[in-house]
C-alpha cells in the first residue's frame, strides 16, 4: 500500500505572516494536496493542485479568478528569498546560478529574475538579481511506490535494473523509494545529481533513503559513479536519467567492479528503450538483469512492462 507524505509544514517558516496565514487557512484536505506555492512580485498569491493553479485569499479560499486574493509584495519576495538561503546569499553561488535551492523537508524554492551573465564562460548564468517570482515546490514521499518492483527483483539478492518511463512517469519517485528499501539491506551509493532523491540540506538527507545509503549530492553522474565505487565500496549504485557515452563509461566501470546498477531513462516501451543508442549497447552487453517500464496518467509509477534479460 502506497502512503503519501506531504512536507508542506516545512515551508511555513519561510513565509511572511500574511502569506503563511493564508496558506494555513486553506482547508486541510486541500492544503495537503498543494503541489506548489507561487509568488509573483506585485501580483497575487496562488497555489497549484493537480497542476491546476488557484488564487488564495486571506481566509484560505481557493479561487479560479483573482478576486480578493492576497497581494504579493516586494517584502514577501525578498524576505522569503533570503530565508531560503539562510540570509547568506554569498554561500550559495551555485544554487543561485541554477535557479533553485532545496530547503528543510526536501521542498524546493525555484526563482527567476534578471540573469547576470559571465562573458568568460560563454555568457553562462553567473547569478540572478531582481527576483520577480518564487515557486515553492512541496516535497512528497510516496512510501511503498517501489513495492511491486522490489518484490520482482530484490527478494533474494541485488540485481541490476533499468527503469524507463515517459516524462512524469514516476521514475524518480520509484527510485527514491527503492533506495529507502535497498539501503536497509545493502550498501547503496545514491548519485543525486540534482538533489532530487535525498533532498540533502547541510549534509543531512531530508527524505528517507535507507540506513546504509551514501549520498553523492550534486556530483555529475560520471564523477559521482567513479568516486562512489572507489571510496564507498557500494553493493548497489543508483542514478537517474542515463543515456550519454560518458554515462556508459562510468557504468561499465562500476559493473566491472562488481557493483549492481539501478538506473532510469526516458522511454515509453521496451522497443523504444532498445532504440536508444547508448542504452541499447548496455542492454546488449547484459548490463541489466531486468528491464521495467512505468506508465503515465492513472498508471503513473506503476509497472506496465517487465522482463528479465537472462543475464
Amino acid at each position: 500500500m502506497i502512503r503519501e507524505v506531504s512536507k508542506i509544514k516545512y515551508v511555513y517558516e519561510l513565509l511572511t505572516p500574511r502569506i503563511r496565514g493564508a496558506i494555513m487557512s486553506v482547508p486541510e484536505i486541500e492544503r495537503d494536496r498543494i503541489q506548489e506555492i507561487r509568488l509573483r512580485r506585485g501580483r497575487r498569491l496562488s497555489v497549484t493542485i493537480f497542476s491546476k493553479e488557484y488564487f488564495v485569499n486571506d481566509n484560505g479560499r481557493l479561487m479560479n479568478n483573482i478576486g480578493d486574493s492576497v497581494q504579493v509584495t516586494t517584502d514577501d519576495i525578498e524576505t522569503i528569498y533570503q530565508r531560503a538561503f539562510q540570509n547568506s546569499l554569498h554561500s550559495f553561488h551555485r544554487e543561485i546560478a541554477r535557479g533553485y535551492i532545496t530547503v528543510s523537508g526536501g521542498c524546493r524554492v525555484g526563482f527567476c529574475g534578471t540573469a547576470v551573465l559571465d562573458p568568460a564562460r560563454s555568457y553562462a548564468v553567473e547569478s540572478v538579481k531582481n527576483i520577480s517570482s518564487l515557486n515553492i515546490r512541496i516535497a512528497r514521499e510516496m512510501i511503498g511506490s517501489s513495492d511491486e518492483i522490489y518484490a520482482k527483483c530484490f527478494s533474494d539478492k541485488p540485481m541490476s535494473l533499468l527503469i524507463a518511463s515517459p516524462p512524469s512517469g514516476g521514475k524518480t519517485t520509484v527510485l527514491r523509494d527503492l533506495a529507502r528499501k535497498l539501503g536497509e539491506r545493502w550498501r547503496v551509493a545514491l548519485i543525486d545529481e540534482r538533489n532530487e532523491f535525498a533532498a540533502t540540506v547541510a549534509g543531512e538527507p531530508q527524505n528517507l533513503i535507507g540506513a546504509m545509503t551514501d549520498v553523492f549530492n550534486s556530483y555529475n553522474k560520471y564523477e559521482g559513479i567513479m568516486t562512489a565505487v572507489k571510496v564507498m565500496s557500494p553493493q548497489i549504485l543508483i542514478c537517474d536519467e542515463i543515456g550519454s557515452s560518458e554515462d556508459n563509461e562510468a557504468l561499465q566501470y562500476a559493473l566491472n567492479s562488481g557493483v549492481k546498477l539501478i538506473a532510469s531513462c526516458h522511454a515509453s516501451s521496451l522497443d523504444e528503450l532498445k532504440k536508444r543508442r547508448y542504452i541499447s549497447k548496455l542492454i546488449k552487453d547484459k548490463a541489466f538483469d531486468a528491464l521495467a517500464v512505468l506508465g503515465t496518467g492513472t498508471m503513473c509509477g506503476r509497472l506496465v512492462s517487465f522482463t528479465k534479460t537472462g543475464a
